[in-house]
C-alpha cells in the first residue's frame, strides 16, 4: 500500500518547481487502496439499509476479528478528521459497546445495531469535550473482553479543537517527579500525574504530523498488532549524543536514572524538555524508518502514546537500581481515499 510521507521542500526552490515535487509526492489512490474504501463504503451500505428497515434480516454472519475492523474503519472514514487540518487541545475517554455473538462470528443486523450505537456514544464524548470547534480526530477499537456468547469492543475516543496548529515549543517550565504519580516539583498536582504521564500526555498533545488536505485514512490492518513497547533499558535508545556517557543525565533518549550514582527523583525542566523531543523523534523518525528493529512500523504512522497508566508508567527497579518508563504506542497504515463524497462529516450532525 502506498505510504503517505511529508517532506519539507527547500524554501529556495521556485514555486513552480515546489508544485511539481509536491505533485509527484501526491499520487492517485492505488486500485488496492480503492478496493479498501469500496469495502467499507460497502458495509456502510448494508448497515445503513438494516438500520432504515428494521424488519429485515441479514443473515449474514461476520467473523469476530473483521467485525472489529469494519466498525473501526467505517467510523474513521466517515467522521476522522486527522489528516484534514491541524488540531491540538487533544481530549481523550473510552466508550465500550457489547454484541452478541456465536462462536467467532457476530450476526451482521446486530453488527448493524453496535456501529449506531457505537456513533451516539462517540458523538457524546464529542459533544462533553472541553473547548470549542471540536471533532474525532480518531477513534481506535480493541477487544476488551471475548467470552462465549458476547464480545465487549473498547473504542479510545480521541477530539481535538480544529484550526489550532499543535506547538514545538519547549513544553515544560518546571520539573516533575519521577513515577508513582507524586505531581511536580512544587507538590502540586498530588496523586494525579508525574514524569512519565506528562511526557505521555505532552506527545499526545503536541501531535506534529498532518497530511496536507488529503483525504486520508489510517487503518489497521486485520490480525495486525498496532501496537509497540518501547522503555528506557532497550539499547537502542542510548544518546548517541551525550556529551559526557554514564554521568546519569541524557545518558538515554527516554528517562533513566541510574539510583546508586544519582538518586535523581525529580526529572527536571531542561530534561523533560529533552525527554519529549527524544520520544518526538522515536515516535515519529525512529519507529517507522527503521525495518530491521521494528519491522510491523516499518513505514506506518504515528497516532499516539497509548492513554493508559497500566501501560505508561515509571518503574524502579531495586535490583538494577534503576529508574526508568515505557511506553505503548500505536501506529496505523496511512492510505489515499480517493474516492469523491466520502470526505468525513461531523461526528454530532
Amino acid at each position: 500500500m502506498a505510504i503517505a510521507t511529508l517532506t519539507i521542500n527547500s524554501c529556495t526552490k521556485q514555486e513552480d518547481e515546489q508544485q511539481a515535487v509536491m505533485q509527484k509526492e501526491k499520487p492517485a489512490a492505488t486500485a488496492e487502496e480503492k478496493a479498501i474504501i469500496n469495502n467499507i463504503l460497502s458495509f456502510k451500505e448494508k448497515i445503513e439499509y438494516i438500520n432504515e428497515n428494521p424488519g429485515f434480516k441479514s443473515g449474514e454472519q461476520v467473523e469476530v476479528d473483521s467485525a472489529v475492523w469494519y466498525l473501526d474503519a467505517t467510523l474513521n472514514l466517515s467522521h476522522a478528521f486527522i489528516s484534514w487540518t491541524p488540531m491540538s487541545n487533544f481530549y481523550q475517554d473510552s466508550v465500550f459497546v457489547t454484541i452478541p455473538k456465536t462462536g467467532d462470528e457476530v450476526d451482521m443486523n446486530d453488527l448493524a445495531a453496535a456501529y449506531t450505537e457505537l456513533k451516539q456514544k462517540v458523538a457524546t464524548v464529542c459533544i462533553a469535550a472541553p473547548g470549542n470547534d471540536k471533532e474525532l480526530y480518531i477513534a481506535t477499537l480493541v477487544k476488551k473482553e471475548d467470552t462465549g456468547g458476547e464480545l465487549t469492543i473498547k473504542t479510545n475516543v480521541t477530539i481535538g479543537t480544529k484550526g489550532v496548529a499543535p506547538g514545538s515549543e519547549n513544553p515544560f517550565t518546571y520539573g516533575w517527579y519521577y513515577g508513582d504519580k507524586l505531581g511536580d516539583e512544587y507538590g502540586h498536582l498530588e496523586d494525579t500525574a508525574d514524569a512519565c504521564t506528562e511526557l505521555r500526555d505532552a506527545t499526545n498533545y503536541y501531535r506534529s504530523l498532518y497530511i496536507d488536505d488529503d483525504t486520508m485514512l489510517y487503518i489497521l490492518p486485520v490480525g495486525e498488532d498496532p501496537y509497540v513497547i518501547i522503555n528506557a533499558t532497550d539499547p537502542y535508545f542510548i544518546n548517541p549524543d551525550d556529551p559526557i556517557p554514564n554521568d546519569n543525565y541524557y545518558d538515554r533518549l527516554l528517562e533513566y536514572q541510574k539510583t546508586d550514582t544519582i538518586y535523581h527523583q525529580i526529572i527536571y525542566e531542561d530534561e523533560m524538555n529533552f525527554y519529549y523531543h527524544s520520544l518526538h523523534n522515536i515516535v515519529y523518525n525512529m519507529i517507522p524508518e527503521d525495518q530491521v528493529k521494528w519491522p510491523d512500523m516499518y513505514g506506518k504512522t504515528f497516532i499516539q502514546v497509548v492513554n493508559d497508566d497500566l501501560k505508561t508508567f515509571g518503574k524502579f527497579d531495586n535490583n538494577e537500581h534503576l529508574i526508568f518508563h515505557q511506553f505503548e504506542i500505536e501506529y496505523r497504515k496511512a492510505i489515499k481515499n480517493g474516492i469523491k463524497g466520502t470526505e468525513p462529516t461531523s461526528i454530532v450532525e
